[in-house]
């Protein structure tokens, strides 16, 4: 009996360690839950129409993978909702790329995620339809803070985009209602019209380049400082550009591409297409300002102005 009041009484004192509120971890757990998609064509082939917005939903065909898929879901959702996005990668940037397999399961649970919101719209429930969708533009931008600009240019052109279109389709389609319009033109109003702070990628590209001249300019050929000192300079120059709207960058991106050419040969290799990039924010911003203009039409006896 002492022993085993001994023993409750250590299990009462027991302390746990708190709940994290680091979404990365999480959003690990789910990229670590996602099911492949099946082996068939067809079954692919029907997949992408859906997304695409292309066909109905179609619960037979597609709710089997959804279902094989809900924990991954719902942990993805779950890490939307806390304070903090810290991927770990730090340490990395300067040892190597992001891994590949983590892009590519992103981009595969963003898909998910999209098709989960046009079930749920399929069934009537709009607002988790929304909401889920809203979910699914978060972890686009918490992605685009885990690495260089190619993870950048995966969050913006697949996930956030995913995520962002059928939210603007179900607005143009008249399937919200003035209240979801309402609360919905809140939420993206408050959203970054280029999906996120494109300069933070460019700095994780910028110190990935600078470690690799350090090295040459202590190798056997020494790279020359006043090509090094070029290159930082363009680097900065054009994390200054992507800070700016990106309709009003437009004039310095085209500047920046045009000296590109003057820059050392192994500078011009380290620097990705600044255009591109441009190009991509002006996508997000064109359809981000379309849904805002979508939410805020006015519906017939509407007090929604």
């Amino acid at each position: 009996m002492a022993v085993l009041a001994t023993s409750a009484t250590a299990r009462a004192q027991a302390t746990f360690p708190p709940e994290t509120d680091n979404a990365a971890l999480r959003y690990w757990f789910a990229l670590a839950e996602v099911q492949d998609l099946p082996n068939n064509d067809a079954t692919r082939d029907l997949f992408r129409a859906t997304l695409s917005g292309q066909v109905a939903w179609d619960e037979a065909k597609l709710g089997p993978i959804l279902d094989s898929n809900l924990d991954a879901l719902r942990t993805l959702q779950q890490a939307t909702k806390l304070p903090v996005c810290d991927w770990g990668f730090d340490f990395d940037y300067r040892h190597g790329p992001t891994p590949v397999w983590f892009v590519m399961q992103a981009g595969l649970l963003s898909r998910l995620n999209q098709l989960q919101g046009r079930r749920q719209m399929a069934r009537g429930d709009s607002q988790t339809a929304v909401d889920t969708w809203l979910a699914g533009i978060h972890f686009g931008q918490d992605v685009s803070r885990s690495g260089p600009v190619i993870v950048a240019l995966v969050a913006a052109n697949a996930i956030i985009l995913d995520n962002l279109q059928p939210l603007r389709d179900s607005a143009r389609q008249g399937k919200l209602n003035e209240e979801q319009k309402a609360a919905l033109f809140a939420v993206v109003k408050a959203m970054p019209e280029d999906g996120f702070d494109w300069g933070a990628p460019w700095g994780v590209e910028f110190a990935i380049g600078d470690r690799y001249l350090q090295k040459l300019r202590a190798g056997p050929k020494p790279e020359p400082d006043d090509k090094i000192r070029a290159y930082e300079q363009f680097m900065l120059a054009a994390q200054a550009a992507l800070r700016e709207p990106p309709e009003k960058a437009n004039p310095q991106v085209d500047d920046l591409q045009s000296k590109i050419r003057h820059l050392g040969h192994a500078e011009q290799n380290l620097i990705p297409n600044v255009r591109l990039i441009n190009d991509a924010r002006l996508r997000l911003a064109t359809l981000h300002e379309e849904l805002l203009r979508l939410l805020t039409s006015r519906v017939e006896g509407s007090r929604w102005p």
